[in-house]
């Protein structure tokens, strides 16, 4: 072989060698590399195992400080840090206080942090999953002056998306030495433990809202019972008293009593009606012409015999509302501003003010700024307890309802209607001292008048009905007898039918123009009210379309009222029934005498 040859092998033989040095070095390093990998992989298999071990174990936690001290002591053990501790934060009040913690110690359960420091969108923004490293923590950080070497944070939230918390875990340092504290390695799964404790803090206290809110109303229903058996025992016993008495003097009281104890029997039914209707979103706002002052001398006028009862001052301050017109629900005002001084004469002693002011804050041609205040000079309501007041079902203590009755509905309620108004309610109040409920709302001014001629039609003399004839349709004995009664004295003749088949037939049996109004119950056997009234609509006669019918119902909600005129009726009167309400909707209905579609009348 010749020599060049020779050369020429041997240096492809030495090539080789080196390739195989080179590819048993990259063999060793990726054997190295997954070792490494390896290693971390059972770190991190090692920390989630762990993670998934606190996480079981925080599901039989049931209360939130024992979850925040879980919480910690699962930083340290997980993630082998020195300290750790939960933090509430109060964005409000810029402080941090300790909610629970493991190895960690200081003398402030509470201190102040920087507006800076909480203006920091790693702190608010949880959509960017951010933890937090610092190393060491910088000046502006809460736990700066902890003597950490560094530290691990991140926001806690609830499902509002409210910051609720900070959970932190740290590193000590103990004079000159500082731990070795890679932050990287770990924050990957701190992210997860942290997600994974959030979401059972979240379940936590939906659970702590849920139970609090079964507690609220099992005290409610304990209240309400409480409330309707008091008036209820009134009427029960008044009654007996009335059929063993002969006294006329006697009778009238107990007559007077009965009446009071039903309006407050009728005012709590009410109440609960509201809430339902609250809770389904149900509740919706009418829009008509009122008179202001008229509104407010009513309001007033009805509660100042029970103000003078107690020996109260109640006094009217609407010096710049006279004579003004709006547009808007009267009645849902009128209902929070009885509310409101309900509860101040509740509240307020003998000898006390209660007042209620009225003040056109601005005007134009087409709306006007009105305030409302009710101010007492009663007991006030606690500092901690105004946040409370206005939950459904709460008062401010248990021994409120005891010592004051009441179902812890109203002011709720309220709450609700003045935000349907488009405003909110302010609260002033001193322990001791009084308190003061205000509140601004927007209306349309009525520039038509027409508040002003209602008003005028309510004070005219009623009509002479005589010669006129109703039908009246109720299955219930009672119920009837009633309408009758309100009735005789406008000299009107009445007529019954017992359902709506019978209506039907007596209607079709006699003649054009017989009977000059129907007043319709709706729930009956045999045929109920809206198919007996789509029935006579349907008869080919003309006056079964220009007939009014008025229903007789219990049913308030708006659904039930849309049903009643979608079957071909012109109104309603509601159960129970009020006699001068079912008289003023009857003369109107009769005085306008026009065609089903053309008038709706409600006394709600």
């Amino acid at each position: 072989m010749p020599e060049y040859q020779q050369e020429k092998e041997l240096a492809e033989l030495r090539r080789l060698i080196r390739e195989s040095y080179r590819q048993t070095a990259r063999n060793e390093l990726e054997k190295e590399n997954m070792r490494i990998m390896r290693g971390k992989l059972d770190v991190q298999l090692d920390l989630f195992k762990q993670i998934h071990r606190f996480s079981q174990r925080a599901f039989s936690v049931s209360a939130q400080s024992e979850f925040a001290s879980l919480l910690a002591e699962g930083i340290v053990d997980i993630f082998q840090l020195e300290t750790s501790a939960a933090f509430l934060l109060d964005v409000s009040g810029d402080k941090l206080s300790v909610t629970g913690s493991c190895n960690f110690e200081t003398d402030e359960p509470e201190f102040p942090v920087s507006r800076v420091w909480l203006a920091k969108p790693e702190l608010v923004d949880f959509k960017r999953k951010n933890v937090i490293v610092e190393s060491p923590p910088e000046d502006l950080s809460p736990f700066a002056r902890l003597g950490l070497a560094h530290a691990v944070y991140m926001p806690l939230f609830d499902n509002r998306r409210k910051l609720e918390g900070i959970i932190l875990g740290g590193i000590t340092q103990d004079g000159s030495i500082v731990y070795d504290f890679k932050p990287e390695a770990i924050l990957s799964p701190f992210m997860v433990y942290c997600q994974n404790m959030n979401g059972i803090y979240n379940n936590l206290i939906a659970l702590d809202r849920a139970k609090s809110a079964v507690d609220a109303k099992t005290r409610f229903l304990s209240n309400l019972s409480h409330e309707i058996r008091t008036p209820m025992n009134a009427i029960i016993g008044m009654t007996q008293i009335a059929e063993r008495s002969q006294d006329p003097v006697e009778l009238r009281k107990c007559i007077a009593q009965i009446n009071i104890s039903s309006r407050h029997l009728l005012g709590l039914i009410n109440d609960v009606l509201d809430m339902s209707k609250i809770e389904e979103g149900k509740l919706v706002l009418e829009k008509a012409p009122f008179q202001l002052d008229a509104i407010l001398d009513n309001i007033v006028g009805s509660l100042r015999p029970s103000a003078e009862a107690k020996g109260i001052f109640l006094s009217l301050d609407a010096r710049n509302a006279q004579g003004l017109c709006f547009l808007g629900d009267s009645m849902r005002l009128s209902q929070v501003l009885i509310n409101f001084l309900s509860n101040a004469i509740k509240f307020t002693g003998t000898g006390g003010r209660v007042t209620l002011r009225a003040e056109v804050v601005s005007r134009d041609n087409e709306k006007a700024l009105l305030r409302f205040e009710v101010a007492d000079t009663g007991i006030g309501v606690p500092q901690d307890a105004l946040s409370r007041i206005f939950n459904p079902f709460e008062q401010v203590d248990s021994s409120t309802s005891r010592k004051f009755g009441g179902t812890g509905l109203g002011l709720s309620i309220s709450r609700t209607l003045v935000e349907l108004l488009g405003s909110s309610i302010h609260v002033e109040s001193r322990e001791g001292e009084g308190s003061k409920f205000a509140f601004q709302v927007w209306f349309d001014v009525d520039k038509s008048g027409s508040a002003k001629d209602a008003l005028s039609a309510e004070q005219a003399v009623a009509m002479d009905l005589s010669g006129r004839k109703i039908l009246i349709v109720d299955d219930v004995e009672i119920n009837r007898e009633i309408i009758m009664s309100l009735l005789e004295e406008t000299g009107v003749s009445c007529e019954c039918a017992v359902n709506g088949q019978e209506a039907v037939d007596l209607f079709s049996a006699s003649q054009e123009g017989y009977y000059a109004l129907i007043l319709m119950d709706v729930q009956m056997p045999v045929m109920d009210g809206c198919e007996a009234t789509r029935r006579i609509r349907a008869l080919p006669r003309p006056d079964a379309r220009k007939i009014p019918i008025l229903a007789m119902t219990a049913n308030v909600f708006k659904e039930d009222l849309q049903m009643v005129v979608e079957a071909g009726m012109n109104g309603h009167i509601s159960k129970p029934v009020e006699y001068d309400v079912a008289i003023g909707v009857i003369e109107q209905v009769l005085s306008r005498e026009s065609p089903h579609g053309e008038c709706s009348f409600s006394n709600d």
